[in-house]
Order: structure tokens, then sequence, then C-alpha cells
């Protein structure tokens, strides 16, 4: 909005310019040096205006678009010294202003860095085959519009026969670069691609329309000796360099939003069918004026008009037709370069990583988050092979899993990974195959990090079969494993046996010292459990200060008796925590299998008396079940 504004602000400004040059011709129309100075200023103020609005667009412009605009400032900027120049010999030196003189060097400088703005722009942005094809409707319009430029503006200045070889070839530039800022016109209408048309280069072409005409008037009015300074078309100089200026100003201040895109092409669209027939309008122009000017009508003069009539009515049909069919091809390739972004964007900005592999594993592109996942820069992981960074416990089935895709199978899996730096990464990737003309080209891949899902994963899988406080196995995971160690002693005639170990006292400890003395208490149990068996036995926590032991593989009750005695020992002595001594041994029940029961349940009933009979004895030592002994 705040844009908007100050382009509606400085188009009025332009306006009020105009109109305020307009009155200041006609109030002072009596009094010539008033009129002239303040025609003179009004112009060289007007130019500064535009040459500073210029200059701040080519800096804030980058590329093609900073150059153009620097060339085009360059050139109004030689129209305001011609203007000053043209102050010091008309208001200061109080003189004629010398023809030719230092004033025109500059006026046809600024034509010449216009034409190198246009120039550059049109072989910036037009193909070989549309700048050949520019060439020559270019090349029409100006054989036309020289030749009525000879009838009507060289001619006469030629007939005069007193003018010097200098001024004549000055008075002629005029006109010549009259017709190079027409070149300049029909570089943005006809040259100019539609992806770059925008309001700016409207009011370029505006302004440079109305130069033309007042440079065009001006050479008439000097060829017929009738200019002074302080004509009425002075302020149409002062209107063309300011609506050239605003074209720049126009393009810095210019919005960019995709609406205001599309209303920007609309003209284009529009201006199709005029730009493409302009060539051929002009040469039907010219025909006329020629027949106009003939003096009688010959059968040869109809024969050549029809030809020609029928010739450019039968371009202009093809012309239609193409312009039909290039709609077609730009509306295609639209949709094409709509397509081609947001895959772009998808690509570019997903989250996990998105990559793309050739048939032999070998990563062919890859997008910003596969870069960071694998720990290189763009474009440092294009060629090297994906099986590089997947650990070699999963590569052969990470292999067969980018076989199945190469032959049309979609794939997805889970694989433990490692980066450029080490850092460890669970990945669960997606294989997609590449298909092109029916042919299986590479895969594409995504690998989203679980990471971290893996390890809550295992977090909940750990807690759900182990003790939060101790680590230990817990009530489920010892009664799963129980039913387990029964199966294979039943099938290997395997003998186990099972322990209920309970402490003593240890309610004692809890209302006396507190329930966290409690727990360091249960953790310390549970660590000299631990440190008293083999790797192959479990130790569990049953629940409060209960404990459980599962002793696989025993040779017999000896060996049995022994572990319970180390553990019984180790229980008894003193546990030293937060700087109490605490005592608490345990009481523990024994049931062999197959001895005392061959069922779990069975087996932990037995275990369970055993130890409350421990208890009814005396506490602190180890018993087995009766039907063992």
């Amino acid at each position: 909005m705040k844009s908007n504004n100050k382009k509606r602000l400085a188009l009025s400004f332009i306006i009020f310019y105009a109109l305020l040059y307009f009155v200041w011709l006609n109030v002072w129309a009596d009094n010539e040096a008033v009129l002239t100075l303040g025609g003179n200023v009004l112009s060289s103020i007007g130019c500064l205006i535009a040459s500073v609005w210029l200059f701040q667009t080519s800096r804030k412009s980058t590329g093609n678009e900073k150059v153009f605009w620097l060339l085009l400032a360059i050139g109004t900027l030689n129209y305001f010294v011609a203007e000053v120049l043209w102050i010091i010999y008309e208001n200061l030196l109080f003189g004629e202003v010398p023809f030719p003189g230092p004033p025109d060097l500059f006026y046809l400088l600024q034509f010449g860095f216009y034409l190198a703005a246009f120039s550059f722009k049109l072989v910036k942005e037009t193909k070989k085959h549309q700048f050949i094809k520019f060439f020559f409707d270019v090349l029409i319009v100006m054989v036309v519009a020289a030749t009525f430029s000879w009838h009507f503006l060289l001619s006469p200045i030629i007939e005069v026969g007193d003018i010097a070889t200098y001024p004549l070839l000055v008075s002629l530039a005029y006109p010549i670069g009259d017709l190079t800022l027409l070149l300049g016109v029909l570089s943005i209408y006809l040259g100019i691609q539609k992806s770059t048309f925008n309001k700016s280069l409207f009011f370029l072409s505006l302004g440079l329309f109305f130069q033309i005409i007042a440079d065009s008037a001006y050479v008439y009015l000097i060829s017929v000796d009738q200019y002074h300074s302080g004509s009425l078309i002075d302020p149409l100089f002062a209107l063309a360099v300011l609506l050239i200026g605003f074209s720049g100003f126009l393009s810095t201040a210019q919005p960019l939003d995709p609406e205001a895109a599309l209303l920007d092409e609309k003209p284009v669209q529009q201006l199709d069918f005029l730009r493409l027939s302009l060539p051929y309008v002009t040469v039907l122009i010219l025909f006329f004026f020629m027949a106009s000017r003939s003096s009688g009508i010959y059968v040869v003069t109809i024969g050549s008009g029809i030809s020609i009539l029928l010739v450019i009515f039968r371009q202009i049909i093809i012309i239609s037709e193409n312009q039909q069919l290039l709609q077609k091809y730009q509306d295609k390739t639209e949709q094409l370069d709509v397509s081609e972004q947001r895959y772009k964007s998808l690509f570019d900005y997903h989250p996990d990583a998105v990559y793309s592999l050739d048939v032999t594993g070998r990563f062919e592109s890859a997008n910003p988050s596969s870069n960071a996942l694998f720990g290189y820069e763009k474009d440092e992981l294009l060629g090297l092979s994906s099986s590089l960074f997947i650990e070699k416990e999963m590569q052969l089935q990470a292999a067969q899993y980018l076989e199945n895709a190469l032959r049309g199978q979609p794939q997805s899996y889970e694989v433990p990974m490692r980066s450029r730096f080490g850092e460890f990464h669970y990945l669960s990737i997606t294989n997609i195959p590449i298909m092109v003309r029916n042919d299986i080209v590479g895969i594409f891949g995504i690998g989203k990090d679980i990471t971290e899902n893996k390890k809550n994963e295992e977090k909940i899988q750990f807690l759900a079969y182990h003790d939060p406080l101790t680590g230990l196995a817990n009530r489920l995971y010892f009664g799963e494993s129980l039913k387990k160690a029964v199966s294979e002693g039943e099938l290997l005639n395997e003998m186990f046996a099972v322990m209920f170990i309970d402490l003593d006292h240890f309610k004692e400890v809890n209302d006396t010292l507190g329930h966290d003395i409690g727990d360091e208490l249960l953790i310390s149990v549970a660590n000299r459990i631990t440190g008293c068996v083999n790797d192959h036995d479990l130790v569990a926590r049953h629940g409060g200060d209960e404990f459980t032991l599962i002793m696989r593989h025993v040779s017999g009750l000896e060996a049995v008796a022994q572990t319970a005695e180390k553990i019984l020992e180790s229980l008894k002595q003193a546990h030293h925590i937060n700087g109490a001594e605490i005592f608490s041994p345990p009481s523990i029940g024994i049931a062999v299998y197959p001895l005392d029961a061959s069922t779990p349940m069975d087996l932990m009933k037995k275990a369970d008396k055993a130890m409350y009979e421990v208890k009814a004895n005396g506490k602190g030592h180890y018993q087995f079940s009766k039907e063992t002994i």
C-alpha cells in the first residue's frame, strides 16, 4: 500500500510539473527573459530528477537490469548537462545558443546512451532466432520511418542551399536520433520477451514516444526557421525525460507479488497481434501514401498493390495461427514450469532427506536435508555410494532392497547409518523406482531420521519388561522367562532352579529412615544379587522388597546351594547408604525343576512357600522346597 502511494505521488508530480511548464509559458509569454529562464530551469530540474531516479534504480538493481538502468541514467544526465549549457549561453551570457554547439553534443550523446541501453537489454533478453526476426521487423519499420522522415523533415533542410555541411550533419543527426529512439520503443514491444514486460517499461516507452514527437517537431520548426526558446513543444521534452525517470522509480517501487505479475502480463497478450503486425501495417501505410501521391493509376501499380495486400493478409493469417500455437506452447511451458517449481520446492524444503540414486546406488541429487544428515556440503555428496553410510551388518540387506526397487518394486525399510563425522542415525527409508519411457533409470529415496523414535521405543520396551528403580527384569519379564525355561528344560531334559528372595526388616527401614533410603537399599540389594550369579541367570524384582532368580544350566543341588549361600552372605553384610549402616538379611526359598514342579506356577508356589518357611523358622537363611529334600 505504501509503495502504491509513492507511485501515485510521483506520477501526479510529473503531470503537475508538465502543466506548470505549460502555464509558465502562457503566463510569461510577453516577457522573453522570464519566459526563457523559467522554461530552461524547469527543463534542467526535470532532467536532474529523472537522472536521480534512474541512478537509484541502477544502484538497487542487479545483473543485466543494473547496466540497463545505468545507461539510461547516463543518457538523461547528458541531457541535463546540455540544458545547463543552454542556460549558460542564453540566460547568463545573454547570447544566442550556437548551432551546432556544445549543447548539441550532449543532446546527441543522450541518443547514444539510450540506444546502448536498448541494445544491451535486447541482446541479453532474446534468443538468436528471436533477435534475427526482430532485426528484420525493425528494419522494415525503420525503412518506412526513414522514408517519411526524408520526405517531411530532411528534404526541407537539404533544400536550404546556404546551410554548411557541419550544421547540416548535426541537423540530420536529430531525425536519425529520432529513429534510434523509435528503435528503442520497438525493442520494448517487439524484442523483449513477455516475462520482462511490466509497467515500468510501458512508461519508459511512453516517455520515448513523447521525446520522438518533441524532437521531430523541434527539427521541423528549425527547418522552417520558426523555433524559439519557450516554444510550446519544450514541456514535451521535460515530460518525456520525467516519464523515462519514472519508469526507473516504478521498477524499484513495484511490489513483487504474483498477482501484480499477472496483471503486468495482460497488456502484452493484448499487444501480441499489434506488435507482430506492425511491420506489415507500416508497409501498407507507405504503399497507400505512395498511391495517394501518384499522378495516375497504372495496371502495374494496381497489380503490385493487390499482390502486396494479398501477401500481407496471408502473412497476417499465418501470424495469427502461429500466435495460437505459440500461446498453447506458452501455456504448456508455464504448466511445466509450475510443476517443476512445485517439485523443486518439495525437494529442496522437505524436512527429510530426499535424494536420487543411479542404477549403481550412487547419489545423483540430494536436498539440503540430505547434506545435513550425511555431513556433506552441497554437491559433495553427488557420486558417492549410498552403501558408504550404512552399518556393515545391514549393507547386504540394504543392497537387496535397492535391487528390488530397481526391479520396479517400491521398498520401505529401516537401517542404521553413520554420517561423515561418525554420528549414528537410524533411518526409515522409502525407495521408489524412477521410470523414464518404461525404463528404470534410478531410484528416488526418502530417508526419515527416526533415531529419537528408536530410542523412545527402546526405552518403552525396557520399561515394559524392567523395573524402573533397579533396572532388573520385572515381574512380567520374569514370568515369560520362566515359561521359556520350563519349555527348554522339558525339551533338553535340563535342570534349573527358582529362588524367591525377601528382605527381612525392610519395612522398618522405610518407616524409620524414609522411602528414599529404602529405594537406595533396594538398588544396593539388586546389585549384590546380580554380582553373585552368572550371565545366563536372570534376576528380577518381583515387587516391593521381593526378588526372584532363575538359575539356568545347573549341574546339581550343590551348585544351587552354593549360589544361595553366596547371595545370603552378600546380603547379610551392612549397606552403607547416606552415612547410615543398614542391615537387611534375606530369606530365600528355592524350588528346582523338575524335582519340585514342572510348571511355572507350581515352581513359584513351591519357592514362595519355602521362603515363608524360612521366615517362620528364624529368617536370614535359605531353604529348598520340601519336595527337593
